[in-house]
């Protein structure tokens, strides 16, 4: 009784996970034309995603999860550079004259993941592959009702000019909106993979397509370059670790990008960053940073990496880009990679520790990759990891939840067997 509890509470929480896209335009009420402040701050903050995953350790500490003991369960090694990381973070991040407030959601938001991370991996012992399976389904449902919330801001306000690039519900640019693409790209691979046996038509093939078309679609007509690529790696890396389902991908894939091209071909184009031809990169490359292949990201980092060499040893402090980056180009939150953003925010020791923290962890699961749903995971994980050398899939708290729900649905602590979890 108490497991079927468990399970029951889990199930809930894993909805409410994939649903985020909706809870970070509902939180905000982004649906209006003209957000007031409170409305800007909660959604540039994106402040609905640590509350939801607050919500998924609160629903599992309800059950079997308590958090001092799956912090004691890790490796000394990674307790003791974790420690230390935080101090360290927490002395240059909150030097005397910097700017502290970014710095507190920062490490706020991290510790936050962190538990929610360890939470989902005890969930994902007690229920097994079935709360596997609730993620990725409601993360596929989380990408559909957001483009309908966006479809509905479309209908009932008309953006004007640019808009529709910076007046995107949920998110503050229209290039953001690729996270949930990749998203929901992983989440059809996983829908066609579970159900691979059904004979019910809908559930097989026209509910995954459906979600996978829709995402892909998303990147294309937005002209969206970095959530297509993502996406693309997903795919390949999901056929290469998937032996036994390497068909219904390809057939997932081929149906998915064919009818989201020709729907696509059909749309309006509302400003000159939208397109297929921006999306594939056979857009005319002129002066002009929207259309140039790197997109303006080459003088950013030349900038960063200025700046690291300034403190190489223990960088900038956390979230402080915004303050202490570059200043030309200016006004960026975070340096559109993830290797820049460690070491910009805490330099070779920042690096350092990650390593100390993330490896020993890993070492002791096993990676079950063979299995389908555990390759789309892997896939993900690939795809988010390109990403972010080109943008910030691991800097803004949306994907960094769906890169942490890859991880932990793709691996399975050696100790733990699951033998009639399906």
């Amino acid at each position: 009784m108490h497991n079927d509890s468990f399970r029951t509470r889990m199930g809930v929480a894993a909805i409410l996970v994939g649903l985020l896209p909706a809870w970070m335009v509902l939180a905000p009420l982004d649906i209006t034309r003209a957000p007031e402040v409170w409305q800007l701050v909660v959604r540039v903050n994106a402040f609905a995603v640590p509350m939801i995953q607050l919500i998924f350790i609160l629903l599992a500490m309800g059950g079997s999860f308590s958090p001092i003991h799956a912090v004691r369960e890790l490796p000394f090694i990674s307790k003791f550079a974790l420690a230390l990381w935080f101090v360290i973070a927490s002395v240059v991040s909150f030097q005397p004259g910097k700017e502290h407030f970014f710095p507190s959601v920062g490490i706020s938001k991290l510790m936050v993941a962190g538990l929610f991370f360890l939470a989902l991996i005890h969930s994902l012992r007690m229920v097994g592959n079935r709360l596997t399976h609730a993620l990725w389904l409601s993360i596929g449902a989380g990408t559909l009702i957001w483009t309908l919330l966006w479809v509905t801001h479309i209908f009932l306000y008309s953006p004007q000019g640019d808009e529709w690039v910076y007046r995107i519900p949920g998110v503050d640019n229209v290039r953001h909106m690729g996270h949930f693409a990749v998203a929901g790209v992983t989440a059809g691979l996983v829908g066609v993979i579970v159900f691979r046996d059904r004979t019910n038509m809908w559930l097989r093939w026209v509910l995954p397509v459906s979600v996978g078309a829709v995402s892909f679609g998303l990147s294309l007509w937005t002209g969206s370059r970095g959530p297509l690529l993502a996406s693309l790696v997903v795919v390949a890396a999901t056929l290469c670790l998937a032996a036994g389902h390497r068909k219904s991908i390809a057939k997932f894939f081929a149906a998915s990008a064919l009818l989201s091209t020709a729907v696509v071909a059909t749309l309006p184009l509302p400003h000159h960053i939208y397109g297929i031809a921006e999306a594939t990169g056979m857009a005319d490359v002129t002066a002009n940073a929207d259309h140039d292949a790197s997109s303006g990201r080459t003088l950013l980092w030349s900038g960063t990496i200025e700046k690291i060499s300034e403190r190489p040893i223990f960088g900038w402090g956390i979230n402080q880009f915004f303050n202490s980056g570059p200043s030309k180009p200016a006004n960026f939150f975070h340096p559109h990679n993830f290797p820049l953003q460690l070491m910009f925010s805490g330099g070779i020791v920042s690096v350092l520790l990650t390593l100390l923290i993330v490896i020993p962890i890993l070492l002791r699961w096993r990676w079950p990759y063979t299995k389908g749903e555990s390759a789309a995971g892997v896939g993900a994980v690939v795809g988010l990891l390109v990403y972010s050398l080109y943008d910030g899939a691991l800097y803004f708290s949306y994907p960094t939840t769906i890169f942490l729900v890859a991880i932990a649905t793709s691996v399975a602590p050696a100790e733990v067997q699951h033998g009639n979890d399906r």
